[in-house]
């Protein structure tokens, strides 16, 4: 139990506070840099993307172990009696990692698809392009948003 509950701590304190850096710190930062910052985005994406779906799914999975031995197994009369701020926090974590993977993961994938293809041209990105990217930049702050919520919550849950 202290290796998953170490796992699931620290992973959870990445997957957080990686969540609210890049929404209140990065985020507002580079896309104050224009072009420029959208390029630095288009190189960052990947990466980002990998480290959050790793930490994200860490955190899940280790609390998804713990939670079973601590509801007896996923007992209803445990999970919605005594647990349940734990069962709603558990809740709350997977819809987070929900929303990383099914929300963010998809437009940031298709933001650094598009960078890279708006880079191959060598020029300026074509009006469609600029929409698409604005679009897709519009929906990550909604996604970052909702899943900060939700990671929140998570928290909420665990401490209460």
């Amino acid at each position: 139990m202290f290796v998953l509950r170490s796992v699931h701590i620290l992973s959870a304190i990445f997957w957080m506070g990686s969540t609210l850096f890049i929404g209140l710190v990065l985020m507002p930062g580079v896309m104050s840099m224009g072009r420029q910052g959208q390029q630095v985005m288009v190189r960052l994406t990947r990466r980002i993307h990998l480290a959050m779906t790793t930490a994200g799914l860490l955190t899940v999975l280790s609390g998804l172990a713990m939670y079973y031995f601590v509801s007896g197994g996923f007992q209803m009369e445990a999970m919605l009696g005594p647990r349940l701020p734990l069962t709603l926090g558990a809740l709350a974590g997977l819809g987070a990692i929900a929303v990383g993977l099914g929300v963010l993961g998809r437009a940031s994938t298709r933001m650094a698809v598009l960078g890279e293809d708006i880079a191959a041209q060598g020029g300026a990105p074509t009006p469609q392009q600029a929409a698409q990217m604005a679009s897709l930049q519009a929906t990550l702050r909604r996604g970052s948003a909702l899943e900060t919520l939700l990671m929140l919550l998570a928290v909420l849950g665990m401490v209460a």
